[in-house]
């Protein structure tokens, strides 16, 4: 179960009864209630937000004159990219600053970015906005990765921005189908404002516990893990980028490709619900690699049937699903590779960067060689990801079997040399 309200599901007696309080009993860190998670992960939803209607904004830019066609690519990749960093900021902040004040820091560039004028360059304002957003993602992330149950926190997460994200887009699409760029941005910003209001409920300060979250750099397996999680959702987001120009170009019709879509966006929101059941299982690495294997052949069989028929909507929605189930794993994963818990709260910087990197580079390299190479392109990125979490397993079991053999002494055993009060011994007693 997802610990919204911040209260441990194996809480303590001490923590229940206020007469132990009252007695002087101490609590220590584990016995402590989490501080709320529901507010944090609101804060760090409308962060992402953006993501959701990237379509419609940056169509209307192009439709106003703001930017060429041919750069949206390049604009999308610095957008993300700055969420990204942004994230990885806030996360630094958060460990001297109270959370409220990162916060605070990151809805003002965010508003300011959605709401600058047009007379100053798109790329900088879209940064801006980004690094915003991504200061009031770390505040998730940093709840999330102090959780004992992370994958369900991150499936809830996901549920959070899937929903959001969907029910943006449609009301747009419902109310307001051709808003300017100016109108889309005002919304951007006045969702994010009133999110912010629940930064009062997050706590003053919100940085994981040693004890949970380590400090310094994350060890060799949390890279692996980290880079397994952006070869993983920068191959998921490089097929979304272009399954809608995929369908077309398949022979179906706009109302054909955008049912499929939203199937699809359906098939996320279910997958990120049974991420949440499933929770944190002790191997993530295996819901990982499986998810991963079912996105390559969901792949590899719409690329030789196409998407026509029952199995070709079945394909679509399954695609969303495996995602859905596979991303909140990645959290679980950087568990089991690293269990210092250090590269739990860059989780969701990783994710990030690859969807900004992958669909880039695609793009630009294969785009231009046929749609069917981009698809194939994202399987290939999907076995890379399996790849990296089996040489991530390798390391830990060869990491685990050096601490369990014991050095082999070529000399006098360690006990002849120490005493019987733990001194070595005198050296006339020596033979």
């Amino acid at each position: 179960m997802v610990d919204w309200w911040g209260h441990r599901w194996n809480e303590c007696n001490i923590c229940r009864n206020p007469d132990a309080r009252r007695k002087g009993i101490r609590l220590t860190e584990a016995d402590k209630p989490r501080p709320p998670l529901l507010p944090g992960l609101i804060v760090g939803t409308a962060g992402l937000i953006v993501l959701g209607v990237q379509p419609l904004l940056y169509g209307a830019y192009v439709h106003q004159g703001l930017i060429d066609e041919a750069r949206l690519g390049s604009l999308a990749a610095a957008e993300i990219s700055a969420i990204a960093f942004g994230s990885v900021g806030g996360i630094a902040l958060l460990r001297r600053w109270p959370a409220r004040i990162v916060g605070l820091l990151g809805l003002v560039l965010l508003v300011f970015g959605n709401l600058a004028p047009f007379a100053l360059t798109l790329f900088i304002t879209r940064i801006v906005a980004g690094a915003g957003g991504g200061a009031l993602v770390s505040i998730a992330a940093t709840q999330i990765a102090g959780r004992d149950n992370v994958n369900a926190a991150s499936g809830a997460y996901l549920l959070l921005q899937a929903t959001s994200q969907y029910a943006v887009l449609q009301g747009f699409s419902l109310f307001a189908p051709a808003a300017s760029a100016m109108a889309v941005q005002q919304a951007l910003a006045g969702m994010a404002a009133a999110a912010g209001l629940l930064l009062l409920l997050v706590p003053h300060t919100l940085r994981p516990h040693q004890e949970e979250c380590g400090s310094g750099l994350p060890p060799g397996g949390g890279w692996v893990a980290l880079a397994a999680s952006a070869l993983f959702v920068g191959g998921a987001v490089g097929t979304w980028a272009y399954f809608g120009v995929w369908l077309e170009a398949a022979g179906l019709a706009g109302d054909g490709v955008a049912a499929r879509l939203t199937a699809s966006m359906a098939g996320q929101m279910i997958g990120a619900v049974i991420a949440i059941a499933l929770g944190t299982r002790r191997h993530s690495s295996r819901q990982v690699m499986a998810a991963g294997l079912f996105l390559i052949a969901a792949l590899v069989l719409l690329l030789l049937r196409g998407p026509d028929g029952v199995a070709g909507w079945a394909l679509i929605a399954g695609f969303g699903v495996a995602w859905m189930i596979g991303t909140p794993a990645l959290s679980g994963l950087l568990l089991e590779l690293d269990p210092t818990r250090r590269s739990l709260p860059y989780a969701a910087s990783a994710q990030l960067l690859g969807a900004a990197v992958v669909p880039t580079l695609t793009g630009e390299l294969l785009a231009a060689h046929g749609l069917d190479l981009v698809l194939a392109c994202s399987a290939v990125l999907f076995a890379a990801a399996i790849t990296t979490v089996l040489g991530g397993m390798a390391l830990r079991q060869t990491r685990h079997h050096r601490t369990l053999t014991p050095p082999i002494h070529s000399g006098p055993s360690a006990e002849s040399q120490v005493g019987s009060n733990g001194t070595a011994p005198a050296p006339g007693n020596r033979r």
